[in-house]
């Protein structure tokens, strides 16, 4: 499958890598193009004595290149991808050449080595070695849980000294008291309070604006609700057990996914949500099924100084079994071992699957019943208008044919620019609802689809 000239750009790992790319898409630059099914190649001009050697497996898409460039794909590979996209006939339909059939052996056998890897190390355990491995596995469990309780206990003194203090003098504390009771929880291994403690931390000194103590009490009211759930989670369903633990903290691995049954369909990408630090980057890739009409959102990380991995681009579809994490509502999946980029079905479109606001919201209200942590929601919106509101508290709003109307957050910067793509008129949004407001992450007008990831504050 070939993509889009957008689609494409959404590759590059940064706005000048795309800029540079385009530049590269012109057939001036390029000699020795050629092309099948399963491949593109060719030999890029730089400043050396040697053009540099671009190739990109269509089945990933997967890039690779002689030039020194440390981003990935690099603007060759880039460039390589346009120009076919814009003049196919340039690409003679010939055998590939040693250099690129090389690469491609070398990925199929990268693959077929790691999957014999972990065959063999299953098939190489003895019983008393795997019982061994379950033992030690369960006792760092054991004494995980101790150590999340005892974070737990603290933090729940905590939030009665501040209820007690009541919100309106919590701006007299010292900042630092936020960052030291989230380190805490990060002693505790309980990471996934420590982030919603510094999220809490950020509403208090973070705004000037008027209100910042009604979000505040809606984040402590669900630590205290984790505190509350993690003290009697033997009881609670399975799935919400889930739930729980990954809302503490607890890091599910993608075998658990994998053990899961397939939900085999044609998955269409709707959108990606990416958010980085200094420390960590993270990608939410949201995708739907056709025929299902489930939502999955598949994660990728990065740490340090490493990129982000290329992101699933919105429009594409891939035809296979996702795996989802367990949980009481799931939405995290994994790929299975047959998931593959393919063609749209003829008659899909971008807006397959969307529902009026109304409908969504009734869903969201089923949802938060299954699982009350549920911090994010993605909706797809059939039909609804940027509106921008006026008076002491302008804001955006997006308007439904029935009147009703949902706000979007404050930290989307991009109302205009959604209002102008809609041309005034409805259109499809697609985005993350969080109960009380929606951020928009891409549009869909005519058959072009218009995202906004990467352009949202983090």
């Amino acid at each position: 499958m070939t993509l889009t000239a957008e689609q494409i750009l959404a590759l590059a790992p940064d706005p000048a890598s795309a800029k540079a790319g385009n530049a590269q898409s012109s057939p001036s630059h390029w000699s020795g193009l050629g092309g099948h099914e399963q491949a593109l190649w060719g030999l890029c001009q730089g400043s050396g004595k040697e053009p540099y050697k671009a190739q990109i497996d269509l089945a990933g898409p997967a890039f690779k290149c002689s030039c020194p460039s440390r981003k990935f794909p690099c603007k060759h590979g880039l460039g390589l991808y346009l120009l076919y996209e814009k003049q196919r006939a340039a690409f003679s339909d010939t055998a590939a050449p040693a250099w690129v059939t090389d690469w491609l052996q070398s990925r199929e056998q990268k693959i077929e080595k790691k999957a014999a890897r972990l065959a063999e190390a299953e098939l190489a355990q003895t019983p008393e070695e795997i019982e061994a491995k379950a033992h030690s596995q369960q006792k760092r469990q054991d004494k995980r849980e101790a150590n999340v309780g005892a974070g737990c206990d603290l933090l729940e003194t905590w939030l009665a000294d501040l209820a007690r203090e009541g919100l309106a003098g919590l701006r007299a504390r010292p900042a630092g008291d936020w960052e030291a009771m989230a380190a805490r929880m990060v002693d505790a291994q309980a990471g996934g309070l420590a982030a919603r403690i510094r999220r809490a931390g950020m509403l208090v000194y973070g705004s000037s604006q008027p209100g910042w103590e009604i979000p505040l009490a809606r984040e402590l009211a669900q630590l205290a609700l984790l505190v509350r759930g993690y003290r009697r989670i033997a009881s609670l369903p399975r799935g919400l057990q889930d739930d729980v633990r990954g809302a503490l903290g607890w890091v599910s691995g993608v075998d658990e996914a994998l053990a899961e049954p397939g939900v085999a369909d044609l998955w269409r990408v709707c959108g990606n949500h990416t958010q980085e630090d200094e420390r960590i980057g993270r990608r939410a890739c949201y995708l739907r099924g056709r025929q299902s009409g489930r939502w999955a959102m598949l994660l990728q990380f990065s740490a340090g100084a490493q990129a982000l991995p290329p992101p699933l681009i919105p429009g594409t579809c891939h035809q296979g079994r996702l795996h989802f994490y367990p949980g009481a509502n799931p939405l995290r999946a994994a790929f299975g071992a047959d998931m593959a980029l393919c063609e749209a079905a003829p008659g899909e479109a971008g807006d397959a699957g969307a529902a009026a606001p109304a409908a969504l919201l009734g869903d969201y209200a089923q949802a938060l019943a299954r699982n009350p942590f549920l911090e994010l929601q993605p909706m797809l919106l059939d039909q609804v208008a940027p509106h921008y509101a006026g008076g002491p508290s302008p804001h955006w709003l997006l308007r439904a044919a029935d009147g009703t109307a949902l706000p979007l957050e404050g930290r989307f910067r991009h109302g205009w620019q959604l209002h102008a793509l809609a041309g005034g008129a409805a259109a499809t949004v697609f985005g993350l609802w969080n109960g009380y407001a929606l951020l928009p992450l891409a549009i869909t007008v005519g058959a072009r689809l218009h995202g906004f990831d990467g352009e949202n504050p983090q």
